[in-house]
């Protein structure tokens, strides 16, 4: 099972573009810190597919906190005549930090915002609800 939690904060303005195919994808930085005090922040980027892809642009901003639910992938690109391999990961959960929000894709491109002040019935996660 392919399966990452990762909590950071939104490090780039989430980009929106479309595949040949009209599906919406955004793409942003995530920025964590490292395990070492004097090494500098960790980031990896995130994309969002469909629905949740749109959702995102008109939510998430530099500088909010939010935890991402995804796959993690490694893609190998070429610099300087080196392969590379840099991690990627696809979302398919993200939630507000401090925000009862959460967007979700909930299949074949659809997704569902539930907001526990308006009644939706979910709160946010706790740690102890992480299923490792």
């Amino acid at each position: 099972m392919n399966s990452i939690v990762l909590m950071g904060e939104v490090a780039s303005e989430p980009e929106l573009r479309y595949t040949p195919d009209n599906l919406a994808v955004t793409s942003l930085v995530l920025r964590f810190p490292s395990l070492r005090p004097e090494e500098p922040p960790y980031q990896v980027r995130v994309a969002f597919f469909g629905e949740l892809a749109q959702r995102v642009v008109d939510t998430c901003r530099v500088g909010d906190q939010i935890t991402v639910e995804g796959q993690l992938h490694m893609n190998v690109v070429e610099r300087d005549g080196r392969k590379e391999k840099l991690a990627e990961i696809t979302a398919r959960r993200v939630q507000q930090l401090g925000s009862a929000r959460v967007l979700s894709l909930t299949g074949m491109g659809e997704s569902a915002t539930v907001d526990s002040s308006e009644g939706g019935g979910a709160s946010p996660a706790e740690p102890d609800d992480i299923p490792f």
